[in-house]
């Protein structure tokens, strides 16, 4: 099953109630979900453990770890 199979099938438009709907696609509003409410809230999760992490092992270990080191 190559890539253009796959796409057909997600494209695929069923009969509903009688009615054919077109098949599934992305949008534009489907990014902005996904970068607001998923991509960035994981971001910066990220960003805060890197700098709790940071914080600890420069403070307590005296020893460099994390994306902050990078910039020092």
């Amino acid at each position: 099953m190559g890539y253009r199979h796959g796409m057909q099938l997600f494209r695929k438009s069923r009969p509903v109630s009688g009615y054919d709907l077109p098949g599934r696609r992305f949008t534009i509003w489907a990014l902005y979900y996904f970068l607001v409410y998923f991509a960035l809230p994981l971001m910066a999760t990220a960003l805060v453990l890197d700098g709790l992490l940071y914080a600890f092992f420069k403070y307590y270990y005296e020893v460099c770890f994390g994306v902050f080191c990078v910039f020092e």
